[in-house]
């Protein structure tokens, strides 16, 4: 049994998922207080880690490694 997950309107993708078990796993916030702090937080984590870059503090692949670790905090955080 698969669950129609609509992308854009018109557009779908198959999941093989039960609807409820979707609505787990995506777990969007209703509340538009946590949602504006989550967005803030974002924000806070792309200025500090271009001051990070722009100093030079990393070099080599420690700067593909901080971009991966800023990368996961920042969809934790949107998620």
């Amino acid at each position: 049994q698969f669950y129609r997950f609509i992308i854009f309107p018109g557009k779908w993708i198959k999941v093989w998922y039960d609807r409820l078990t979707l609505l787990a796993l995506l777990d969007r916030t209703e509340d538009i207080k946590e949602n504006v702090f989550a967005v803030l937080l974002v924000i806070l984590v792309s200025l500090l880690g271009f001051l990070t870059l722009n100093q030079g503090f990393c070099k080599d692949i420690w700067v593909l490694l901080f971009c991966l670790v800023m990368a996961s905090c920042q969809y934790s955080l949107l998620k």
